[in-house]
């Protein structure tokens, strides 16, 4: 895979590629340990590209992208809720409270994925992150639907639907939970650390869902198991791993009124790429 990158890229574009995969790595996981929301917004359109460059059969490239991106997420969520539970941010009662739920939503979402055209993926994911990105230009901190998060069936179902949505995306969920956990009156830093720790409930057992989905289709690639490629993960992972430190400490010092504006419109330009992929596709 990787002789098939090099020589898709022209060689005056080489150094220009390289530079832009360690620079999105880096940033992903920034981000990551900065909204709390797993960096999978940024990694998905990189591994996209990255399995393009490889010539990867259309129909999978995006779920090969989506699959890799949860498992590039496990380490960085698991960084990520460390280094925010040392500063007190993560609260453990909830995550023990929604467990099962997001554990559901996770498996129903890689069980649909697996019969999922990659058009049909590329639109939902195209969707999705349109609705993600308009959160970072209007949300209103003092929205609030409640003084605490419900411990019923409606705060289960919630549970289930951001695990549900985050596996059909390829990301940690944070980008969903974090706005769903502000409604519900956690405090930015709460709701960021808890939302890192949401994550990993979500990745692990979507990297494994994932693995099953391609190994049933009978994706064969090398250097992969499944929907998930080794090689992309080797590309993407230590620099992501990296960065997430760094976005954490930026969470507790830094304010993001601009920072949210910038990311939002980066994550608005992304969802409009992948709709121009899709009409690309069907047409």
């Amino acid at each position: 895979m990787f002789s098939t990158i090099v020589s898709n890229v022209a060689s005056g574009d080489l150094f220009l590629s390289i530079s832009l995969l360690i620079t999105a790595g880096l940033f992903a996981g920034f981000i990551a340990g900065l909204f709390g929301i797993g960096g999978g917004v940024v990694v998905v359109p990189v591994l996209y590209y990255i399995f393009t460059l490889a010539e990867v059969d259309e129909s999978i490239r995006m779920h090969l992208s989506i699959g890799t991106s949860l498992a590039n997420i496990v380490p960085i969520s698991i960084i990520s809720t460390f280094n925010h539970s040392k500063r007190g941010s993560v609260d453990l009662s909830f995550l023990k409270l929604i467990f099962v739920s997001v554990i559901l939503g996770v498996v129903l979402g890689s069980f649909v994925v697996s019969f999922l055209e990659g058009n049909s993926l590329i639109l939902i994911y195209s969707t999705l992150l349109m609705i993600v990105a308009m959160q970072f230009f209007f949300w209103k901190d003092e929205w609030r639907l409640a003084k605490e998060y419900p411990k019923n069936i409606l705060g289960h179902s919630l549970g289930s639907i951001i695990g549900f949505l985050a596996t059909l995306i390829g990301v940690g969920g944070g980008a969903m939970s974090v706005p769903i956990l502000k409604l519900y009156n956690f405090a930015i830093h709460r709701a960021i650390g808890t939302a890192a720790g949401i994550g990993i409930i979500i990745t692990i057992p979507g990297t494994i869902g994932f693995i099953i989905a391609g190994t049933l289709n009978e994706v064969s690639l090398p250097w992969s198991l499944g929907y998930v490629s080794l090689v992309g993960l080797l590309m993407i992972t230590p620099l992501t791993m990296i960065g997430a430190p760094v976005g954490v400490r930026f969470a507790h010092y830094l304010s993001k009124g601009k920072l949210n504006f910038i990311f939002g419109l980066f994550l608005l330009i992304m969802s409009l790429r992948f709709l121009l992929e899709w009409i690309r596709l069907i047409s």
